[in-house]
């Protein structure tokens, strides 16, 4: 029996604030002030989603923060760290090589570029990984954020809120940490630290350093099928290093300005990617990672190099009206990743020819952003945010020469090249845009909001390319395609007191469209086109696609402030999805084809039952499903969105107590459950042509950290993975072709155990 699960979480949202957020309002009205103070309760979290500070539980929004404080408490270094702790938040690699490949997930919108990342003002590529060393603290926010943050945000967004100078007092802290993963032949390590440097009242400095070595915890055992093998250890090992400098310049007492600069590198001696046999029949193949061996014929090792930078200006001017703002940053990225292609080329499916060889893929970013924007503070039932947006990103994906030798000469002399294939791709995308977004108060407690983005996006793209994989030199035209739109938000909100409210939101947001490659005429692809209603020209293009969302939430504040319990139900309908669309001829290319739908809820609660105790629980589910298919696409009706498990569920439990003194115990536990999803980058089609998606399997991951801490220093001792797990978090993306009967599945550090310290002063 199908259960309509969004109108169900509506009406719970709704209960929960009508059945328990006024007896709590009635509770706290009856409380004095001195006893309130004495109770445990939540700790507030002040959050800036609506582009104005606020109190978490006063946004009308599905919006999980982690606090500086929970990352510590997490020893949380990374994306995997954090990410696998929020309800309806889901990964994987939808691209070539490591560091460039990771996209992100919100509430079932699952592909490229459908979830915006952005470090304090400034959107990134949602690969980018900074280490989470000095921020403070991490807002995710479910739902299309069309309005505020434009395009990109159609699932949601993620933000890094960095700590920011301050010329309040000379400040910082030190942390160091020794671990050891299974697999493993020698240490971990990590240092890292933050200085805030104040000059006078009017300056101030803050620097920021890291550098951490993970061990690999993979070994390649390369030789003959049947003869003497050798063993490379320490493979997958990952070095990062990285700064930021920032100063702020108080000009008046309303106006500041304050520039960044960040830096990362960070180099991989090979793929994290655990070998799974792979059938790639009827039937779906599980990726169940097991082995930490990648058994070879040759030693070819691979790599992984990615570095950037990210300079940012920020202005900021108060006055009696409100605050007006800009946000200037440049962002820079160069990435590489070298891949063992020896046994793809080996195989039936390209060449059959076996030697040592490797293939490379180069990502090049250069991306100008400038934000102008006004956050009104009027003396009025009124108030707006309203802002001017201009980006320019100019992208570079391309492939080197790839040259094997002695592959033409074993062929005869039949290529004329040992050339294979050579590829450059560059493409120029500017984004203009202007919005608003209004809240007006109705009557006591009652608030509409309404907003708008109006944009407009032009990309230009031409291809070069060479070898013979694609039968000699050919070359695409500079192409250039614009589109322009309007993206609506409308949301009521009554909040019932402080701390808790209902609200209800419905919201557009989109993703920009694109430039193909050029089909051709011959070879049968034009009647291919034809029989989908279109023309060579309406392939060179795609064009956004873009999602309508309904939310219904409530949020309560509850026992004292003890308790904090949010819920919130959706529905997302999701139209002319951008997909790759294959042609009978061989070719295909990325059209705009078929719809789906992804209905769910989310809810949060957080506890101090007892003082030093805090207990959080997180519960995510997420159906998403095509509704509709077109001829060519690998979806069909019916079919589960790649990449979105059902259930996410995270529990958590802090408890500080007093040792003697001003030494303090603390111990800190962490439950992370991820349901199995599905992956079509590498999937088979049936003698039907229906994809036969392979499952991920479903995971549990259980953290444990515990440690003294006296005065201003700490030291504890943590376990990440206690229970040894192997959490298929995806088949990869070749640079090259996945070699028959073997995918590469991206996995998580394996059980580690260490000692971290840290000193603040």
């Amino acid at each position: 029996m199908h259960i309509n699960h969004c109108k169900a979480a509506w009406m719970v949202a709704t209960g929960l604030a009508a059945v328990l957020a006024v007896p709590s309002y009635a509770q706290e009205a009856g409380q004095s002030a001195e006893e309130a103070q004495t109770q445990p309760a939540v700790g507030e979290i002040v959050v800036t989603a609506t582009r104005r500070a606020e109190s978490l539980q006063n946004v009308p929004m599905s919006i999980s923060a982690v606090t500086a404080d929970t990352l510590e408490r997490k020893a949380a270094t990374n994306f995997f760290d954090y990410g696998t702790s929020i309800p309806n938040l889901s990964f994987g690699n939808t691209a070539e090589g490591t560091t460039g490949a990771r996209t992100i997930a919100i509430r079932g919108i699952s592909d490229r570029n459908t979830t915006g990342f952005y470090i304090d003002d400034t959107p990134v590529a949602e690969s980018v990984d900074p280490r989470i060393v000095d921020v403070s603290r991490i807002e995710v926010l479910r739902g299309p954020q069309g309005t505020l943050y434009g395009a990109r945000s159609m699932g949601g967004t993620v933000r890094l809120i960095t700590m920011q100078p301050n010329t309040d007092k000379l400040e910082g802290r030190v942390h160091a940490s020794l671990s050891t993963t299974k697999g493993t032949d020698r240490p971990n390590y990590a240092l890292d630290g933050a200085v805030n440097l104040p000059v006078n009242e009017n300056v101030a400095f803050r620097l920021v350093g890291v550098h951490q070595y993970d061990a690999g915890y993979f070994k390649r055992v390369y030789g003959p099928a049947n003869g003497p093998t050798t063993t490379v250890k320490n493979v997958a090992r990952n070095q990062v290093d990285g700064f930021s400098a920032a100063a702020l310049f108080k000009l008046t007492d309303n106006f500041t300005i304050t520039p960044r600069l960040m830096y990362q590198k960070t180099k991989v001696n090979g793929f994290p990617f655990a070998d799974v046999a792979v059938a790639n029949g009827t039937t779906p193949d599980i990726l169940k990672p097991n082995s930490l061996v990648q058994r070879r014929n040759f030693d070819v090792p691979e790599l992984s190099r990615d570095k950037w930078w990210l300079g940012t200006v920020d202005m900021k001017l108060d006055t009696g009206i409100g605050s007006f703002s800009s946000a200037t940053s440049y962002f820079r990225r160069r990435a590489k990743d070298v891949e063992d292609q020896t046994d793809f080329i080996a195989s039936g499916a390209a060449f059959g020819y076996l030697t040592p060889t490797s293939i490379e893929i180069d990502n090049r970013v250069n991306s100008f952003t400038q934000e102008f924007r006004f956050t009104s503070d009027f003396n009025a039932p009124f108030q707006v945010v309203a802002g001017l947006f201009y980006n320019r990103s100019s992208t570079n994906r391309s492939f080197p020469p790839n040259i094997i030798p002695g592959l033409d000469n074993a062929f005869g002399g039949a290529f004329g090249t040992d050339l294979v294939y050579t590829t450059t791709s560059p493409q120029l995308q500017k984004d203009y845009a202007a919005y608003a977004e209004a809240t007006f108060n109705i009557v006591d407690g009652l608030k509409a909001i309404a907003g708008a983005r109006v944009f407009k996006v032009v990309t230009t793209s031409e291809t070069q390319s060479d070898g013979i994989a694609v039968g000699g030199p050919s070359s695409i035209p500079r192409q250039t395609t614009t589109e322009k739109g309007v993206q609506p938000k409308f949301s009521l909100q009554y909040q019932i007191s402080p701390g808790n409210q209902v609200y209800a939101t419905a919201a557009k947001g989109f993703r920009p469209g694109g430039v193909n490659g050029v089909i051709p005429t011959a070879l049968g692809c034009a009647a291919d086109l034809q029989a989908l209603g279109l023309t060579p020209q309406d392939a060179a293009f795609y064009k956004s696609d873009s999602v309508w969302s309904y939310e219904a939430g409530a949020k309560t504040t509850l026992m004292d402030r003890k308790l904090t319990a949010n819920i919130a139900g959706f529905r997302i309908d999701w139209n002319d999805i951008q997909q790759r669309i294959q042609l009978g001829c061989g070719f295909g290319f990325r059209g705009n084809a078929g719809k789906a739908r992804s209905e769910g809820v989310e809810l949060e609660l957080s506890a101090r039952p007892l003082d030093g105790l805090t207990l959080d629980l997180g519960f995510g589910y997420t159906d998403a499903k095509f509704t509709e298919s077109t001829p060519g696409t690998k979806f069909t009706k019916g079919d589960r969105v790649p990449q979105v498990p059902k259930y996410t569920i995270t529990a958590g439990a802090d408890y500080n107590f007093p040792l003697s003194g001003s030494m303090e115990g603390f111990v800190h536990a962490d439950y992370r459950h991820v349901s199995n999803s599905t992956s079509a980058l590498n999937a088979n089609t049936d003698a039907t042509g229906r994809l036969v998606q392979r499952i991920r399997p479903s995971y549990d991951i259980v953290d444990l950290r515990g440690g003294v801490s006296f005065g201003a220093h700490e030291v504890a001792l943590f376990v990440k993975n206690v229970t040894d797990e192997r959490a298929s978090l995806g088949d990869a993306v070749n640079v090259a072709v996945e070699a028959p009967g073997r995918a590469r599945v991206s996995i998580n550090s394996p059980r580690t155990f260490g000692i971290e310290v840290r000193s603040r002063f």
